[in-house]
């Protein structure tokens, strides 16, 4: 479909020209209604009109934008509305205004080693949330992960993707012929292992500024997929660790059975390979979030809700004997101790002692206004995350909710340790 920009659609004004695929244009657009920036996918004609895109086809079309609607995630690209009929076709979604992960798969714009485990980590995530709800994306790959900014990114396009519970037949052939595994190439029932396979190519391709496979056309390209092995990401960029290459390689194993079972195993040795390796630089957002994801305190918290703590926080490290709050002092954040042990004073007199997987601080929070009733030092090395009050407002109600709750309990839990020592001291 060719338009003439700037274009309405509906309540959208399309202003220009953001992205192309295979099925159709993005555009930056603006919601008229409601002033919100917005992306507008227009599927092509071409699509429309050809015979294997049927009735049935249109509604399985707009079933799966619907269902990949609902799914709430921190890195998923949110989808706001879809329509499709005979002539017209379009998908609105979240505006990501960082572009997405093709400029840096080229030999001369590579990112930082670090950065690339970050993305592939927090595109485990995602992958795995949206499996859960029976969802394969089908098209992982440069062009679908958007950069918010640094190495957070979101995952775009989860309306091409196969709610694959339904049984219906999916005749179109969804997903990008270098990016696509081969049992994708080959017609098969696809599951979460595809997708994983799609990503261990972006990873690669990342980190080495080359495909793996490569064809003088599609049918070569299609055969070297599906029976050549791949050289090693190391082989076109030295300074890669062999254990890199073990796990990039697992992830595009040509039997699905090779790779990794699950997301979560997938994500672990990430993130082990990026906290020990010459990469680590301060705390990563994996870190993080398996600090935090560990956390019995946080067992109610959903791995989506995870995310938004450690997107809310400001992680610090602190030497032994280090003052981190003084009493009298006003509060503007509240903070979760990581790691370590602090010791609680009040006019030098010890009240308590912190540990890993606590709150403090809190009061000034639940009263604002307040200033801290208390000193705050670290008793060994420890890893504190601060959270601003302005974070914790942006909060969603269910992350906000179970946050709450949290509080209560913590501060429950101390009152109650309170009267255990007043009875102590009386009796």
């Amino acid at each position: 479909m060719t338009i003439q920009l700037p274009y309405r659609l509906g309540k959208y004004d399309l202003i220009r020209q953001i992205g192309e695929g295979a099925t159709g244009k993005v555009y930056y657009a603006l919601d008229t209604f409601s002033g919100r920036e917005v992306a507008v996918k227009l599927i092509d004609r071409d699509v429309l009109t050809d015979s294997e895109f049927n009735e049935e086809c249109r509604k399985q079309f707009v079933n799966e934008a619907s269902l990949a609607g609902r799914l709430a995630h921190p890195h998923i690209v949110l989808i706001i509305e879809a329509s499709v009929t005979e002539d017209a076709g379009y998908v609105v979604m979240e505006y990501v205004p960082g572009g997405n992960l093709v400029r840096y798969t080229f030999p001369d714009s590579l990112l930082p080693v670090r950065d690339v485990l970050q993305i592939i980590f927090k595109c485990c995530g995602p992958l795995d949330y949206a499996f859960r709800f029976g969802i394969i994306h089908r098209d992982i790959k440069p062009a679908n992960i958007m950069v918010v900014s640094g190495n957070n990114v979101k995952i775009a396009d989860f309306g091409a993707a196969v709610f694959y519970k339904a049984q219906i037949t999916q005749k179109m052939t969804v997903g990008t012929p270098s990016y696509m595994s081969p049992e994708h190439l080959g017609g098969h029932r696809l599951t979460h292992l595809s997708d994983m396979y799609s990503l261990g190519i972006v990873a690669y391709e990342l980190l080495a500024g080359v495909l793996p496979f490569h064809g003088r056309d599609t049918l070569e390209l299609f055969e070297a997929i599906t029976t050549k092995e791949a050289a090693p990401p190391s082989a076109h960029r030295p300074d890669l660790p062999a254990e890199l290459d073990r796990i990039i390689l697992r992830m595009i194993a040509k039997n699905p059975e090779d790779r990794y079972s699950n997301w979560a195993d997938l994500a672990l040795e990430i993130a082990e390979i990026g906290r020990f390796s010459k990469y680590r630089q301060g705390i990563s957002d994996s870190e993080k979030y398996n600090i935090l994801r560990a956390s019995d305190t946080l067992h109610e918290f959903s791995d989506p809700e995870i995310w938004e703590l450690v997107h809310a926080s400001v992680w610090i490290k602190f030497p032994a004997k280090a003052t981190i709050l003084n009493e009298d002092e006003m509060g503007q954040s509240m903070y979760f101790l990581a790691s370590g042990q602090m010791k609680v004073t009040k006019h030098g007199r010890l009240l308590n002692v912190i540990k890993a997987g606590e709150y403090f601080g809190e009061m000034a929070y639940i009263k604002r206004g307040t200033r801290r009733q208390a000193t705050l030092e670290a008793l060994s090395d420890a890893i504190v995350a601060e959270l601003p009050f302005s974070a914790l407002e942006k909060l969603s109600p269910g992350c906000e909710s179970h946050f709450s709750k949290t509080l209560l309990l913590s501060m429950a839990d101390r009152l109650m340790l309170a009267g255990d020592r007043i009875v102590r001291m009386h009796g």
